[in-house]
């Protein structure tokens, strides 16, 4: 048996010698139909893209570029911040360096011996002199008031001018 060519399963039903079938016939065209020349029909398709379709692409894009410039900032801030941690670490151990070999300078008896190889010597009792301060020329210092709300800011700001314009006219 033969088969078709290019892999088809399907017989080939002309080329069999036990076929019993008979070729395909044309039909002969009726003597009174005239015979029409039909013109091949070719449909071109007309290129044509949808303003929306333009609109969402370059929404996609700029959102994609969006997206990709975040990403980035996000790396530069994650390795400006790892920058920083690693530098404070480094001051933080230089300060405790620099603070162990403060405490060691601050030796008085060291303190001592300099000062009268360089000719010092302790005061006499007449050289010192002792003040007395008033309590008038004391200062005092404020901290700073708490952050108050707005509604607070306003009840004291009356407050304080009523106080203010009562003691005027007292």
């Amino acid at each position: 048996m033969k088969y078709r060519a290019n892999g088809s399963a399907a017989y080939d039903i002309y080329r069999t010698r036990d076929n019993a079938a008979r070729p395909l016939e044309r039909p002969n065209r009726l003597p009174d139909a005239p015979l029409k020349n039909v013109p091949e029909m070719r449909v071109r398709t007309k290129l044509w893209v949808s303003p929306t379709l333009v609109l969402s692409g370059v929404c996609a894009l700029v959102l994609l570029f969006l997206v990709i410039f975040s990403y980035m900032r996000l790396y530069e801030a994650q390795s400006t911040v790892s920058n920083l941690k690693t530098e404070r670490e480094e001051l933080l151990e230089e300060q405790e360096q620099l603070r162990s070999q403060y405490e060691k300078a601050l030796d008085l008896e060291e303190i001592e011996t300099r000062a009268r190889k360089m000719g010092m010597h302790e005061p006499l009792t007449s050289q010192i002199t002792y003040i007395e301060v008033d309590a008038g020329d004391t200062t005092e210092i404020y901290s700073e008031p708490e952050e108050r709300n707005i509604f607070e800011q306003i009840f004291y700001a009356f407050k304080d001018t009523l106080s203010d314009v009562v003691e005027y006219f007292s």
